[in-house]
């Protein structure tokens, strides 16, 4: 090479060099050049305030603007709205809010004379009660509380206190401490299993009705509840049947008792807001209690008012206390993105999130009160650049620095798009002179040669039956032979096109599982076998991740029992305080009544003790000493159930013993699988510390500890329990297919030295509300339905999506890195639906655009050619020719 070959290119790469080198300029950082916004707002606010000076701040500071609580769960929508993961922890604690106040309105109501005054719950069941709600729903719930009006408590807990006299305020309420420096803490680390239990009734701020009381916002969404004018549109009327068991094997009476009762209100989809069962408060400081930031989830608890009065007419149905549950505010998911229809308003942080307008946003679940909950997508018309996979994440572009926003973060515009046509082709159409020689063939197959080819009205009946019987013959054979060729090829290597990722044997197990779920209801299923009434496991697939709020309601009161089993001594009193008495029917009864009534999602509800592990209270005033210690009962079952009257738009519940039915509980798989896990072995069972703090006196002059304080009971984790496979549950109660959650429950021997098992608490979920998953996964994945979507697989990845309940085609394709999305529409990515629907038609032979669904690779960004590299280059090229 010549020395001025050599100097030319020298001179080129001196060039090439400088021209990548960048000139030093002083970037700013994130939080330098970003704009101040209504997050901000907030944020100063909400670190403003600690648990030290809150008693100082006035009360406009100690409350956050209602709007910074976005998409709140209405009762009147939850059925035709998608409550999406984000939102989930606020539904629990609306349905958990709603629970409490239908429990307390039907006691009180069904216990309302005085020979029931001892069987109303105890001090001790509302202090259980409260913590059982805490101690279950960790991330869910922080406090639980019951707040009464101005003398509206009736205490049955106080011996030196007279009958029908009230107390000015009572208010329990539970609450999940941080025990990090607890004595028995030896590692110094929260164990989210302690709980504080105080009396706001009682001590210094004891008037929480008070208009001066700084955060009792959720006092008056409801109360005092004095006028009555409003009674018919506040106050619902439900009716519950139940039926009782005194006897083994036999059932007090044959028909159900009707007993109706007062309670919050059920609103129709076109009223208002003021008319829902459950309102939101706006987020506020918990002053001198948990010192956190909280929102609660209200609900009315009704009882006829006054209780115990010789005057009837004059008592009516009163809002007398209220429910409520509590959440951090820094858990709850903020939406950043800009209102539209799945982000309405009011919403104080709509339009904070920082996509380009080559991007939209959407809300990523999980990030609470803090910025970057979001991800950018591209607009339709837009596809990623290739040096970037998928989304750009929220915190990503919150953390990133002037220049790097500027030059990054934008999609790139797809060119010549495609129009998707109204009408299909012409030369995809199919031709009537084929349907027609089909059809004769057929004809000529099926009838004798010396019939019409216009057979009789009967006989086309009849050829309709023998033509369902002859596709269902020929879909069996192509079945068979699509398994054995598929076997068959497993054991050689073979190249997988395209298509091929899915997985056509799981295709047609996805196929009769269906089949098998819809070809089953209430008029067939006792014709069915009883291997046909269930689903193979798998089909449960994400049910304890999909149902675990409804799971953690069974978890609830599988706490509750525990700990009252556990610590409550019938005989005990502690000087004026008298202890809490049994549990009784009713109690029990009214457990499972309130978790059907409080939760779409829960067909039915079960309480199931073991075999003589039930004692009942004895009878007042009673002179048997064959029943001084009580009933103690071989069977005891309460079973609640919902009944859908999809035409009324109203359902109705009942209640029965399950020990009226001849076969018993105690035999049924479900109940022995439970009983031989811990019937001889709780290991593995969670401690939980409650630290109750009660009122010194009926006025509630101080608090002080409990006698027994703290207290401490073992309970299970929601792990613990066990979800069964989907069944179909043909008893002529639940008529419906579900899932069934099973948690045990455990309290002291007889002989109290020992915790012993005492029976489980079930949930029946609704299996139309579980989501399926037809997206690929990984080989140990127990879903029966992986691996079945029809995304094209070489340019889209496959995308589960929420709400689409138990059906086909509930996901998305969306265009992997490289790829683009090649219409011209509104969309960004491949509907599974549709691609379902497409295949559906591509194999039943009928026109279909199926081959078109896959995206396409994305164009290459122009290339802008400098001057300079151009007179380098031709310079190069001159000097090269000559030498």
């Amino acid at each position: 090479m010549s020395l001025l070959v050599r100097v030319t290119l020298g001179v080129f790469l001196g060039l090439c060099a400088l021209s990548w080198v960048k000139p030093a300029v002083e970037t700013d950082a994130p939080f330098s050049w970003m704009r101040p916004d209504r997050f901000d707002t907030i944020n100063d606010m909400f670190s403003s305030v600690t648990g030290e000076n809150c008693r100082s701040k006035p009360a406009e500071q100690l409350t956050l603007p209602k709007e910074t609580i976005a998409q709140i769960p209405k009762y009147n929508n939850l059925l035709s709205t998608v409550i999406y993961s984000n939102r989930s922890a606020m539904l629990h604690m609306h349905n958990m809010a709603l629970n409490r106040a239908y429990f307390y309105s039907f006691i009180y109501q069904k216990l309302n004379s005085t020979f029931d005054f001892h069987y109303q719950p105890g001090l001790m069941y509302y202090y259980m009660s409260a913590a059982a709600d805490v101690s279950a729903s960790p991330g869910f719930v922080n406090a639980s509380s019951l707040y009464f009006d101005f003398n509206c408590s009736y205490p049955n807990w106080f011996s030196t206190l007279p009958f029908n006299t009230t107390i000015p305020f009572f208010g329990p309420r539970a609450w999940r401490a941080d025990d990090y420096n607890e004595p028995t803490n030896f590692l110094r680390e929260p164990t989210n299993n302690t709980i504080d239990i105080h009396d706001y009734g009682a001590g210094r701020d004891s008037n929480y009705t008070n208009s001066a009381y700084k955060t009792n916002s959720w006092y008056h969404l409801w109360m005092p509840d004095i006028t009555g004018e409003t009674d018919s549109l506040r106050k619902f009327t439900y009716s519950v049947g139940i039926k009782y068991s005194n006897t083994t094997g036999h059932f007090t009476k044959d028909e159900f008792e009707d007993t109706s009762f007062f309670g919050p209100p059920q609103p129709s989809q076109t009223d208002g807001d003021q008319s829902l069962p459950v309102l939101f408060t706006a987020p506020y400081f918990d002053c001198g209690r948990s010192n956190k930031w909280i929102v609660s989830a209200t609900a009315p608890v009704v009882e006829y008012f006054p209780r115990y009065s010789i005057y009837i007419h004059l008592r009516r149905p009163r809002f007398v206390a209220v429910s409520t549950m509590d959440i951090e505010f820094e858990r709850i998911d903020m939406n950043q993105c800009p209102l539209a229809e799945g982000n309405p308003s009011p919403n104080y942080f709509a339009g904070t999130a920082r996509c380009k307008n080559t991007t939209m946003c959407e809300p990523i679940s999980g990030y609470g009160f803090r910025r970057g909950g979001y991800q950018c997508v591209c607009q339709p018309g837009y596809y990623y650049p290739w040096y970037h996979d998928g989304p750009f994440l929220g915190w990503e572009i919150e953390e990133a620095t002037r220049e790097e926003y500027e030059v990054g973060f934008d999609c790139l515009a797809v060119e010549e798009r495609q129009v998707i046509p109204n009408v299909m082709p012409e030369f995809v159409e199919r031709k009537k002179r084929s349907v027609l020689s089909k059809k004769t063939e057929f004809l000529e197959m099926t009838l004798p040669k010396a019939l019409s080819p216009r057979p009789s009205p009967r006989q086309k009946r009849h050829l309709v039956a023998r033509l369902k019987d002859y596709k269902e013959k020929r879909l069996r054979e192509k079945r068979r032979t699509l398994v054995a060729r598929i076997k068959r090829d497993t054991s050689r290597k073979i190249h997988r096109n395209k298509r091929d990722a899915v997985d056509e044997v799981a295709v047609i197990r996805f196929d009769d599982i269906l089949t098998r779920k819809y070809q089953t209801n209430a008029q067939n299923c006792k014709s069915k076998q009883a291997h046909e009434l269930f689903l193979p496991g798998d089909a449960g697939h994400g049910v304890e991740k999909l149902f675990e709020a409804q799971g953690r309601t069974a978890l609830r009161l599988a706490h509750f029992l525990s700990n009252f089993l556990q610590n409550v001594d019938e005989y005990e009193e502690f000087g004026n305080l008298r202890g809490d008495r049994r549990l009784n029917e009713t109690q029990i009864f009214s457990e499972v009544l309130a978790n059907v009534m409080g939760d779409f999602k829960i067909k039915a509800s079960g309480v199931f003790f073991d075999r003589y592990k039930f004692r009942m209270s004895p009878p007042i005033n009673n002179t048997d000493p064959r029943f001084v210690d009580g009933i103690t009962r071989e069977f005891f079952g309460p079973y609640a159930y919902r009944i859908e009257t999809k035409d009324e738009g109203l359902d109705f519940f009942k209640a029965i013993d399950f020990a009226g039915f001849e076969d018993y509980y105690v035999d049924a798989s479900w109940y022995r699988d439970m009983k031989a896990r811990w019937a001889t072995n709780q290991y593995g069972l969670k401690k939980f510390t409650a630290k109750p703090m009660i009122r010194s006196n009926p006025g509630g002059t101080s608090s002080i500890r409990f006698e027994y304080y703290p207290l401490t009971y073992r309970a299970p984790r929601y792990e613990d329990g066990e979800w069964l496979r989907p069944q179909f549950k043909c008893d002529d109660m639940v008529n419906d297919w579900v899932v069934t959650y099973v948690v045990p429950f455990f309290g002291k021997n007889s002989l109290k030295t020992k915790i012993e098992f005492k029976g489980v608490v079930t949930v029946d979920a609704k299996l139309d509300y579980l989501d399926i998953n037809q997206c690929p996964s990984e080989f140990h994945s127990a879903n029966s339905f992986k691996n079945t979507a029809r995304c094209h697989f070489e340019s889209q990845y496959c995308v589960p999506l929420e709400g689409k309940r138990f059906t086909r085609g509930g996901y998305k394709c969306e265009c992997r890195q490289g790829y683009e999305y090649p219409f011209n529409d509104l969309a960004w990515f491949f509907d599974g639906q549709t691609m379902e629907e497409e295949w559906r038609k591509l194999t039943a032979g009928q026109p279909n655009r199926y081959a078109t669904l896959k995206c396409r690779i994305a164009g290459a960004s122009s290339v802008a050619a400098s001057m300079l590299m151009v007179l380098v280059l031709s310079s190069l090229v001159t000097v090269w020719t000559r030498t």
